[in-house]
């Protein structure tokens, strides 16, 4: 039995674009291309009215002996949202921030919402304008003593379930004292997580 190419185009054509159509009209293509974002950028059918503060601090312990062996630790995780170390490193130079950490927050997204629980508020500032507010707070205790540490850095929503958030370990000062080339687990504490929530108007 010989298959007329012709007449296939003809019939799988118009459900290719039905299927397409209705694809786009129910949302799931903006949730597979634009992930939590699409949710944030959407401030016609969206609100972060029911977003918060998280109570608590959370807690993970560094070995500064093997960066690379810290990588997945998570220092969130409620069952639906995540937090874990994504990077640490040593930049050789007190000068350059010496030791820094970076976590990566993963949240839940559906047609009707989104959710991420991060150390950075992303909030609104009118229906086209948004800003990345660092809430979470990290201390380091070394060696007896309890460090403030810095902010490093702060994403946006760069990726389709989550953004990144960094501090570095140890204050500028605190390398009077500590070195470059330590072999011993430092203990995080971070605070001031948020949760943010878009959901329905």
């Amino acid at each position: 039995m010989k298959i007329n190419i012709q007449s296939l185009v003809f019939i799988v054509t118009p459900i290719l674009v039905v299927t397409l159509l209705f694809l786009w009209l129910t949302g799931f293509i903006g949730l597979w291309t634009g992930g939590i974002a699409e949710k944030a950028n959407n401030t016609k059918d969206f609100t972060t009215t029911k977003s918060h503060f998280i109570a608590g601090d959370y807690s993970i312990s560094i070995d500064l002996s093997n960066l690379e062996s810290n990588i997945g630790k998570e220092l969130y995780n409620d069952g639906k949202h995540t937090i874990y170390v994504s990077s640490v490193n040593n930049t050789g130079s007190e000068n350059t921030g010496g030791y820094s950490i970076s976590f990566r927050s993963s949240g839940r997204i559906s047609l009707n919402a989104a959710s991420l629980v991060s150390g950075v508020q992303h909030a609104r500032i009118n229906e086209h304008s948004f800003t990345n507010i660092m809430t979470a707070k990290m201390t380091a205790e070394y060696n007896g003593k309890i460090y403030e540490s810095p902010i490093s850095g702060v994403s946006g929503l760069n990726y389709k379930d989550g953004d990144e958030f960094g501090f570095y370990i140890f204050p500028h000062e605190s390398y009077q004292e500590i070195r470059l080339n330590e072999q011993g687990v430092v203990g995080l504490t971070v605070s001031n997580l948020y949760k943010n929530i878009w959901s329905k108007n």
